[in-house]
């Protein structure tokens, strides 16, 4: 089966054994990493460790595999840029710089709300109209201002709403096969295993190459986690409601979870 995996800087507890080799993927397994993951992406017959906004696109061929995930507690890799405080901005176009999906429904969830910031347009154009708010995700989210300010719009999410953020779930076909399910459960486990153990490695080479802050990163990772408990699927349904109004994802109408992976299923679990 192949297993498809955002390349993004909080997948990297899953992704930087696979690609450092510190740990073999299941004999059935194919790692392949997209630094752009969407859902048109995803294949029927694949796997994929995608950014939780697209499971709206897939939710009629495949579903969520709660035991792996990415969660942000309060502190989140998605920021807001802006030349001026935030507060002193009412009406501009938001320009998204290499975000995902989920990145664009937390800046309409929470743009206006709690900035007060009136989005006149979203683009993903860099030539487009000037824009007061530049919306940012992953590695560029996380390196030093050198002007202007900058806001964490998954800690605006949780002020708001009291919930974390989902940034990534793991989703495979809903006709999978028990063998194929623990397969790809087994190959992330076990890389999660090894990302914590290095997880100074990686991290390290991370903010070295990128030129990220490092006390941000530290307390980025130190808030992360990485299954999904009921709290998070309510957070989830809460962030496509408050900020699926105007982009192009549906509602989460017929979202199934795999749950839970039984004994028959995974034989690690009692």
């Amino acid at each position: 089966m192949r297993l498809l995996m955002h390349d993004t800087l909080v997948s990297g507890m899953y992704l930087a054994p696979l690609v450092r080799d510190w740990v073999e993927p299941a004999a059935d397994v194919t790692v392949v990493a997209r630094a752009d993951l969407r859902a048109g992406d995803v294949g029927a017959g694949d796997a994929a460790l995608i950014p939780a906004s697209e499971v709206a696109l897939v939710q009629q061929s495949h579903q969520v595999v709660p035991a792996i995930a990415v969660v942000a507690e309060g502190i989140g890799p998605i920021s807001l840029r802006t030349p001026v405080r935030p507060d002193e901005v009412e009406r501009t176009p938001v320009r998204l710089l290499g975000a995902s999906g989920v990145a664009e429904l937390l800046a309409r969830a929470t743009l206006q709300p709690y900035f007060g910031i009136q989005a006149t347009a979203w683009t993903r154009d860099v030539d487009g109209p000037a824009a007061e708010a530049v919306i940012l995700e992953g590695a560029a989210a996380m390196r030093p201002i050198e002007g202007g300010f900058a806001e964490d719009l998954c800690r605006a999410w949780f002020i708001l709403t009291g919930l974390p953020v989902v940034t990534h779930l793991l989703v495979v076909p809903l006709t999978v096969a028990a063998i194929d399910l623990l397969s790809v459960v087994d190959t992330l486990r076990n890389a999660g295993t090894a990302g914590r153990e290095r997880r100074r490695e990686w991290r390290t080479e991370q903010i070295e190459r990128n030129g990220l802050d490092r006390e941000r990163v530290n307390a980025l990772f130190a808030g992360l986690r990485y299954d999904l408990t009921p709290t998070d699927r309510q957070a989830l349904v809460s962030l496509f409601q408050r900020g699926g109004r105007g982009s192009t994802y549906p509602p989460l109408t017929t979202l199934q979870f795999v749950e839970p992976l039984t004994p028959e299923v995974d034989p690690t679990k009692p």
